[in-house]
């Protein structure tokens, strides 16, 4: 008997406005709506190289903790690609990433469904995330009532790491079968299936500006949340089982 739903947060329940997580929804306001021109190799190099600054597996002790990382990876970035931003507008652009809310919106059924799936299951929130993210979902109201909220930066371990996992059934004193675990990346799956968890690929309409690449899974996949009630309530009724391993 399913219990209590995990949900990872972005990709699942919220997306990124400005087409991505690290872009700032007002950075052409901020820029003067000048253009920038970056290689795209390059970029990639330099984002490889400093993206650990912005490793949501790292214990950070808050927004300010979270805005000096932003303007840390920026200088390191602007430096590399060449990009002559200003100091000022780097500030500008990190704490807009860090305090400003706008950037992250709710799926369309997201704030309806949230309600309606905790009047029948115990909910909680397992997510890589920073204090700007945790921030956001409080503001939005979508924290409110959860009976366990286990998110990266605040324990220092991320998925798919097993130990937040772990936390996140701790927190709601569960057994892995009792549960299923809603997430849009393979390795997530992977290692909650391994777990023992039941696992629900969800499966959005993109939000990134570019495509990242597809996977197979051939285990259960939802496009929304009604899918996954659906999902659920047919397992309950004995109609049909969760995969807990979908590769």
């Amino acid at each position: 008997m399913i219990k209590a739903i995990l949900f990872d947060c972005g990709g699942v329940l919220i997306y990124p406005k400005g087409g991505w997580w690290q872009r700032a929804v007002d950075r052409d306001e901020i820029l003067g709506y000048r253009k920038i021109a970056i290689d795209e190799a390059r970029a990639k190099v330099a984002f490889d190289k400093y993206a650990y600054l912005l490793d949501e597996g790292q214990l950070i002790s808050g927004l300010n903790h979270e805005n000096r990382l932003r303007e840390q990876f920026l200088s390191a970035m602007n430096r590399e690609l060449d990009t002559s931003l200003s100091d000022e507008e780097i500030q500008k652009i990190a704490r807009s990433l860090t305090y400003n809310d706008a950037r992250y919106q709710p799926y369309d059924d997201t704030l309806s469904m949230l309600p309606k799936l905790g009047s029948a299951y115990r909910i909680g929130f397992l997510s890589n995330a920073m204090p700007s993210m945790v921030r956001a979902l409080m503001n939005l109201g979508m924290a409110d009532g959860l009976d366990c909220f286990t998110v990266s930066c605040l324990i220092g371990c991320q998925k798919p790491e097993e130990g937040i996992y772990q936390t996140a059934l701790k927190e709601l004193a569960l057994s892995p079968q009792e549960c299923v675990f809603v997430e849009d990346l393979e390795a997530n799956l992977k290692t909650a299936a391994r777990l023992g968890l039941n696992v629900i690929r969800m499966k959005r309409p993109f939000y990134y500006a570019k495509p990242v690449d597809d996977f197979d899974w051939q285990g259960d996949v939802a496009t929304n949340l009604s899918d996954v009630e659906k999902l659920i309530s047919a397992h309950n009724a004995g109609q049909r089982e969760i995969a807990r391993c979908g590769a």
